[in-house]
Formats: C-alpha cells, sequence, structure tokens
C-alpha cells in the first residue's frame, strides 16, 4: 500500500514539475497560412475566447517595410494559455499576414522560434475557389520545400539561417478553418473514420502532406472555426498533448 502511495506521489510530483516547466517554457506554435483564412481571428480568440467579430478587410495583417533581411518589420511573438476543460496549456505564438510577399516572416518566425507545432491554415475557399486553391497550395509548397530543406529562403535573418540547419518541426498540422461554411455531413463521416485526407477541401494540399510524411514529419489535419470559437481548443489542446 506504501508502495502504491509513493508511486501516485511520484506520478504527481512528476506532473506538477512539467507543468511549472511549460509555465516558463510554452510550446512554440507558428500559424501560417493565405490572407484571410482566420489567422488573426484564431491569434484574437486565443486572447480572449468568445465569438470574434469578422475584421474588416482594410484591417487585415499586415506588416510595414524595413531594412530587414526580410525586408518587412516582424511583430512579436505574444504568449496566450488554451483552456480545455481542466488542461491549462500555455503557448507563444505570432500573428503574421498571409499575402505571398509576407511568406519569408513564416519561414523566418518557424526556424528562429524554433517552433514545435507548425500549423498552415486554409479554408472553404479551397472548394470553391480555383484561385484560393492554387495560391494556398502555393504557400504550402513553399513552407514544405523550407522545412524539408529542399530549398531554404534566402531572405531571412542569421538567426533563422543558423537554426534551419537543424530544424525539424515535432508535428504539422493543416488547420481547416470556417468550419460552419464547409462542414457537412460527408466530413463528418471522414472525420470519424479518421479519413480526413479523403474529403475534397484537402486535395489542393495532400501531395504537400506526403512529402512532410515522406521526410519523417508527423502531418495531422484538423478542422476549426475561429470566429465562433468550434473545436479551437479541443483540436489544438489534442495537438499539443501529442507531441
Amino acid at each position: 500500500m506504501s508502495a502504491l502511495i509513493a508511486g501516485h506521489m511520484l506520478m504527481a510530483s512528476t506532473s506538477a514539475l512539467y507543468a511549472l516547466y511549460r509555465v516558463l517554457r510554452p510550446y512554440r506554435v507558428g500559424i501560417y497560412g493565405p490572407s484571410l483564412v482566420g489567422k488573426t481571428t484564431l491569434d484574437q480568440y486565443l486572447t480572449v475566447p468568445g465569438d470574434i467579430e469578422p475584421i474588416p478587410l482594410h484591417f487585415r495583417t499586415s506588416h510595414p517595410r524595413a531594412s530587414t533581411s526580410t525586408g518587412f518589420q516582424e511583430p512579436n511573438a505574444t504568449r496566450k494559455r488554451i483552456r480545455f476543460k481542466k488542461d491549462k496549456t500555455p503557448v507563444i505564438t505570432t500573428d503574421l499576414a498571409g499575402d505571398h510577399m509576407f511568406r519569408n516572416l513564416w519561414v523566418d518566425d518557424m526556424f528562429s522560434r524554433n517552433t514545435e507545432l507548425v500549423i498552415y491554415m486554409v479554408d472553404h475557399r479551397a472548394m470553391t475557389s480555383p484561385q484560393f486553391a492554387a495560391d494556398a497550395a502555393a504557400g504550402l509548397t513553399y513552407l514544405v520545400d523550407n522545412i524539408i530543406k529542399k530549398e531554404v529562403s534566402k531572405k531571412i535573418s542569421r538567426k533563422a539561417k543558423k537554426a534551419s540547419k537543424s530544424y525539424t518541426p515535432r508535428l504539422f498540422c493543416l488547420m481547416i478553418n470556417k468550419m460552419d461554411i464547409w462542414w457537412d455531413p460527408q466530413a463528418q463521416q471522414l472525420w470519424q473514420y479518421g479519413l480526413q485526407k479523403e474529403h475534397p477541401i484537402v486535395a489542393p494540399f495532400r501531395e504537400s502532406l506526403k512529402r512532410l510524411r515522406r521526410a519523417g514529419i508527423r502531418a495531422e489535419i484538423k478542422a476549426i472555426s475561429s470566429q465562433h470559437g468550434i473545436n479551437v481548443e479541443k483540436s489544438l489542446t489534442e495537438l499539443l498533448q501529442s507531441l
């Protein structure tokens, strides 16, 4: 009996120490993707949960030009806490714009912060707009090229270049936003059986996901609605707990 109690005390102590470690060293999460997919909305939701008002087009995320390696002024990463059931998981993320001119910022952020979880966010336009699907697929290809070192961007900081040599994310996630718009019985069935990759919304991104898996990088697919908070905390908590 005393051994059992000691075992429970040891487990509780280990859990408490790990929780303290994560308070001091939050998970480093990188959230990237095309314009208007909901990255800033997700950033705001993680900061203060609740329904988020749609962000007007003229307020969409942008970055001023600067004499840096990327050519733009990079925003600071900010700390959040994801609350799900009894879990409170600290994370650090950066709100980065999605226009193609800012893609170097994604890579610089990913490498220089040594992000553990890389999230690439898209939305329902992957099924309804060929132009968006092509642009989003190109953005993911660019990101994957950098992750697997096929072609590392030259327009990143010296710190990022140095970090890139040994960088590998612990987990990648294709995060499909605005599920309040596109979720249907087909999606419900495919997600239920773990066949997310078979949904038409994933089609433009399948080859990049295969490339990640061939490189030994685990790639997951999740569905959320950042504006309405649907499945946000659950998905992120599951991803972080699987690291």
